[in-house]
C-alpha cells in the first residue's frame, strides 16, 4: 500500500490486520522523508533511527488500537514546537542545539494516539514571514518547482506524502501561505482551540498552531484529536469538541459566501491570480454556493496592523534570548559586549530588523501613534469580520495575492512595513477566527482559496472544503521525489 495514496483509517486497519504492515510503513516514511530532505531541504531534524524506535514501541500498544485514534499515522511539527526527543531550533542558530526538556501539549497527545513522528521541518526563523529563506540551515524549495520557495516545510512534506499531516504556526497566515504555495490543504483554528503550549511563539495574541493535510476528512479527524481544553494555557478555550468527521456527511444548508469589493486592490497581485480568482467564483456558483460583494473598509489595513502588533510582541518575548540562561552565546569582554555579540550573532538579519523595528515603535515616540492605533484597527477589523459573519457563512478571497516567489529573485516581501503574503490571511488572526485555505490548479504554481468563517464554526469551513474536494478536482503537480 502507497504511503501518499492512503487514508489514516486504511493505515489504521492495515496494522490491526498484520503489525508487521508498522515495519513496512516505518521503511517507507524514513525513505520518503530522506528523499525529501535531500531535494527539498524540508527538515531540521529526522532520525530513521527514532522512527523505528517508535515503530517498536506502537507494536506494544496496538491492542488498544480501539482508543488510537491515529494508529501508524505518520506527523511533522515545525521546529518552533517543543519535542523532548528531537531538537527544537526555531530554525535559528541562537537554538541550533536547544533540546526542550518536554513535549508540546500537541506532541504529547498525537503520540498518545498512536502517530509517528517523522521529523521537525524547516521554517523561517522563529516563524516570522513565510518566504522559507530566512533559516539558519537554508532555504527551503517548493516540490513543484525547486527555484520556488514552499514557504515552509511542513507544507512540502504533506504534499510529497513525506506524512499524512503537519503542524506548524500560523501568526500572520504563513501556515495558510505555505499550504497555497504547494497546494495543500490547511486550516487555522479559533484562537484557544488548540494549546499553545509548548509553542515557541513569537506573536502571541496572534499566533495559533494549524493543520496541513491533503484531504478534509483527515484534517476532521486531526482536529477532533487536537482540539480541546488545557489547564495549563489560559488561552484555550473550555469548549465541547464537535464530532466532525460524523458532522461532514450530514447534508449542508446552501452556503452563502461574501467577498470584499476591494479584493483586487492587494499590492503585488498577480494578473493570472485575478483572471483565476474569478474563474473560481463562477464555478463556486455554478455549484450553488451565492456569493455577494461586500465593502469591508477596513480589512485592507490587517495586514498593516498585524505586522506592527507582531513586531512589538516578538521584541518582548525575544528579550529573553540573551546568551545567559539557555542558547548561543558569543564570545565577549564584559557583559554589555556579550549581550550585543549574542544577539547580533545569534540572530538573522531578518530578524534583527524585525526586532529593531518592534524595539523602535515600542518607544514613547511612537507606541501611541502606532502601536495603539494598530490595536484600535483590530478592534475595527474584528468587529466588521464578526457583523460581516453573522449575515454569511464564509468569507471568500484569495489566499496570497501571487504564487510562491522565486528564491534567487527578491521577492514582493522585501521592504515591505507589511508582509504583501498576509494581505487576505492577517485579518483572521487579528480576529482570532478560524480560516482554512484549499488548493487550486493554476498555471503552473497552484494557488489557494481562502475562507473564512465565524469563531468556533470550523465545520462550515470543513464542510466546504468537502464540497470542493467533491466538485472541484485538484491535479497535484508533478514532482520527483
Amino acid at each position: 500500500m502507497e504511503l501518499p495514496n492512503s487514508s489514516i483509517q486504511q493505515i489504521k486497519t492495515k496494522i490491526n490486520e498484520n503489525t508487521s504492515f508498522l515495519d513496512e510503513l516505518g521503511e517507507s516514511v524514513s525513505q520518503r522523508c530522506s528523499k525529501v530532505q535531500k531535494k527539498l531541504n524540508a527538515f531540521i531534524s529526522f532520525d530513521p533511527q527514532f522512527i523505528a524506535e517508535q515503530i517498536e514501541g506502537i507494536k506494544n500498544t496496538v491492542h488498544n488500537s480501539k482508543n488510537l485514534s491515529l494508529l501508524g499515522v505518520p506527523f511533522a511539527l515545525a521546529d518552533n514546537i517543543s519535542t523532548s526527543e528531537q531538537k527544537t531550533t526555531c530554525a535559528s542558530k541562537f537554538l541550533a542545539t536547544y533540546q526542550p526538556p518536554f513535549d508540546a501539549r500537541v506532541t504529547s497527545i498525537l503520540k498518545a494516539n498512536g502517530a509517528i513522528a517523522a521529523g521537525k521541518t524547516n521554517m523561517n526563523e522563529f516563524g516570522v514571514g513565510c518566504s522559507g529563506d530566512s533559516s539558519y540551515f537554508k532555504a527551503v524549495k517548493n516540490p513543484c518547482d525547486t527555484k520556488h520557495t514552499s514557504g515552509n516545510g511542513a507544507a512540502a512534506a504533506v504534499l510529497t506524502g513525506a506524512v499524512k499531516l503537519s503542524l506548524a504556526s500560523d501568526a500572520l497566515g504563513e501556515l495558510r501561505q505555505a499550504a497555497s504555495y504547494c497546494g495543500v490543504i490547511a486550516i487555522k483554528p479559533t484562537y484557544g482551540r488548540i494549546s499553545r503550549r509548548g509553542l515557541l511563539d513569537y506573536a502571541s495574541s496572534l499566533e495559533q498552531i494549524g493543520i496541513i493535510s491533503n484531504s478534509t476528512g483527515e484534517l476532521a479527524a486531526v482536529m477532533e484529536t487536537l482540539f480541546g481544553y488545557d489547564p495549563e494555557d489560559v488561552s484555550t478555550l473550555d469548549a465541547k469538541v464537535p464530532a466532525y468527521s460524523l458532522m461532514l456527511d450530514k447534508n449542508t444548508n446552501k452556503i452563502h459566501a461574501a467577498v470584499p469589493e476591494d479584493w483586487s486592490d492587494a499590492p503585488y497581485l498577480q494578473d493570472h491570480i485575478k483572471i483565476l480568482f474569478q474563474e473560481q467564483i463562477n464555478k463556486l456558483e455554478d455549484l450553488g454556493i451565492k456569493i455577494d460583494l461586500i465593502s469591508l473598509p477596513h480589512f485592507r489595513y490587517a495586514s498593516t496592523a498585524a505586522t506592527i502588533i507582531s513586531a512589538v510582541e516578538a521584541f518582548s518575548n525575544l528579550a529573553n534570548y540573551d546568551g545567559i540562561r539557555f542558547g548561543y552565546r558569543g564570545e565577549a569582554k564584559h557583559l554589555q559586549e556579550m549581550y550585543t555579540q549574542t544577539r547580533s550573532e545569534g540572530f538573522s538579519s531578518k530578524l534583527k530588523k524585525f526586532l529593531t523595528f518592534g524595539s523602535l515603535i515600542s518607544t514613547a515616540n511612537y507606541y501611541h501613534d502606532y502601536f495603539l492605533q494598530s490595536q484600535k484597527m483590530r478592534s475595527l477589523i474584528t468587529i466588521e469580520l464578526d457583523t460581516c459573519l453573522q449575515k454569511y457563512d464564509l468569507l471568500l478571497t484569495p489566499t496570497t495575492p501571487f504564487t510562491a516567489p522565486k528564491l534567487d529573485h527578491p521577492s514582493p516581501m522585501n521592504g515591505e512595513l507589511a508582509d504583501p503574503a498576509g494581505f487576505y490571511t492577517a485579518a483572521a488572526n487579528l480576529a482570532g477566527l478560524p480560516a482554512l485555505t484549499f488548493p487550486v490548479n493554476g498555471s503552473g504554481l497552484p494557488f489557494g482559496l481562502h475562507f473564512m468563517a465565524k469563531r468556533e464554526n470550523e465545520i462550515e469551513l470543513l464542510k466546504t472544503a468537502l464540497l470542493l474536494e467533491k466538485e472541484i478536482s485538484f491535479q497535484k503537480p508533478e514532482f520527483d521525489i
